[in-house]
């Protein structure tokens, strides 16, 4: 048994659901299960859709109500024939039903926005997609049977980013999914759960992965496949400067490193499950399905270079604490922080030695002590519009990584934080203005001889990938495509 997990860029379209649909029918007779996240932007959109009703903008809140449902439709319509299309239908006009009176009773002020509220209409994405995979499954001769994710997966009631109860949700899933996958194409909606009493809840921002991840640990997997809109992992994020060869092979311990960096390839949480059972998780592109993608699983002996990737967070804010008494132990405070940290998601621990705390907060000018109250004297600084650079390697501590830093970085200003004892990452904090310059130090001096074992050459995307990848940057392009899908369904007189 294998789980494949799809995100919303490779659900965009019709076009990719069919090839979302190919791709699992080449794969059937490994027993897939199917986790998927929202179509396209549907999560952003209906959590603006919320935006507006809170700001009693009602008129707008139900003018995208009606062009997100109008999407959804012409997907459906699309996708099925008349007969599989009537059930889809129904239940995406109920849905938008239901999110019109409770954005309604918001707009009027009956109600407020409640983190349970957000993590509700969210979970409407998810939902929604789920269903019209499953049917557009049927229709490619796929038998597939879809699961609600809500009756799966247990949480507490962090809304907004839960915490899922793994040992109830595997106990639930166990009793259902691999009787179902002998015979069915088992699909169902990553990134929400419920409460033990069924309110709604969802994992935060990647989500799916997580959900894949847990799946995969419950049914005990053969592997979870992650597909994205990318080859794989690649040496830097495409964000800090183009280029970039993608990772053949990564740890599990290097994945969570990134991935807890800022890396928005995987959810942070989603390694822990597959490494407890030693499940890998291969990352492969929708398009580019042949493709080898980056396999994440037992660290492998023998690379050549001690940085495999690094990554970056822009804008922040570093908070610098020490006691003003010699002989003070702060790493005492460890607990605190870490509870803070859970807290407040826009405060990460980057690291912490017995005379010195880094904290970083991701909003310039946020409170530096943000609930946090030492019971003693802490002296605190404050580096505002900084950047933190982390490498990654697993054999950082062997290649002397850090002197070999603090050399390239002579003449620099920036900040090499200590490391934690146990951690394959290194991280960096300089200024905002010379991150530029630092990364391209940092790619002649650790990434430009690369061992061809664990790394490859980025391939070239075709043309398909290139128009699925374009940001929503083109307000006016997104409303004319919403326009038109509503004209064409205002043609046949279609009502909701």
């Amino acid at each position: 048994m294998i789980v494949m997990k799809f995100g919303g860029a490779a659900l965009a379209s019709p076009a990719s659901i069919r090839r979302v649909a190919s791709i699992v029918h080449s794969q059937r007779e490994r027993s897939p299960v199917v986790v998927v996240s929202a179509i396209g932007d549907t999560t952003d959109q209906l959590l603006e859709i919320l935006e507006r009703a809170s700001r009693a903008e009602s008129y707008l809140a139900w003018k995208l109500q009606e062009e997100v449902k109008t999407y959804h439709f012409c997907m459906a319509e699309d996708l099925l024939d008349p007969v599989a299309l009537e059930p889809i239908d129904q239940y995406i006009r109920q849905t938008f039903r239901d999110l019109h009176v409770r954005m309604l009773e918001v707009c009027e002020g009956e109600c407020g926005v409640t983190p349970e509220l957000r993590d509700w209409v969210a979970s409407l994405g998810e939902k929604l997609s789920s269903r019209i995979v499953t049917a557009a499954f049927e229709e490619s001769n796929l038998n597939a049977m879809h699961m609600d994710a809500t009756n799966l997966i247990l949480t507490d009631e962090n809304f907004g980013s839960a915490a899922p109860r793994e040992w109830e949700t595997y106990t639930r899933i166990r009793w259902s999914i691999p009787a179902a996958a002998r015979t069915h194409v088992v699909v169902l909606g990553g990134f929400i759960g419920a409460t033990e009493d069924g309110r709604i809840t969802t994992l935060g921002r990647g989500g799916s992965d997580l959900t894949a991840s847990i799946v995969g640990a419950a049914v005990k997997a053969e592997e979870i496949q992650v597909w994205k809109d990318v080859d794989g992992m690649l040496t830097w994020d495409p964000k800090i400067t183009s280029g970039g060869y993608r990772l053949r092979s990564i740890s599990y311990q290097e994945a969570r490193e990134l991935a807890q960096a800022g890396a928005t390839i995987l959810h942070p949480e989603t390694i822990a499950p597959a490494q407890r059972l030693r499940i890998p998780v291969i990352i492969r592109n929708i398009f580019r399905p042949e493709g080898e993608g980056t396999r994440i699983g037992v660290a492998r002996p023998g690379c050549a270079n001690a940085v495999k990737s690094m990554v970056c967070k822009k804008n922040m804010t570093i908070v610098e604490l020490r006691s003003p008494s010699a002989g003070k132990n702060l790493s005492e405070y460890s607990p605190i922080l870490e509870q803070v940290c859970r807290r407040q998601k826009a405060v990460t621990l980057i690291s912490m030695s017995d005379d010195v705390i880094y904290l970083a907060l991701e909003k310039n000018g946020i409170d530096p002590y943000f609930g946090f109250a030492p019971d003693q004297c802490v002296e605190a600084r404050l580096r505002t519009n900084q950047a933190i650079v982390t490498l990654v390697g697993q054999t950082l501590k062997r290649c002397n990584v850090i002197a070999r830093l603090s050399a390239v970085l002579n003449q620099s200003s920036a900040l090499v934080l200590p490391q934690d004892a146990e951690s394959c990452a290194v991280h960096v904090v300089l200024s905002q203005e010379n991150l530029d310059t630092f990364i391209d130090i940092l790619q002649r001096a650790f990434l430009s001889d690369l061992d061809p074992a664990f790394f490859a050459s980025p391939e070239l995307a075709p043309n398909d990938q290139q128009i699925q990848k374009s940001p929503r940057t083109s307000v006016p392009q997104e409303r004319r495509a919403f326009e038109m899908l509503t004209n064409r369904w205002a043609l046949k007189g279609i009502r909701s």
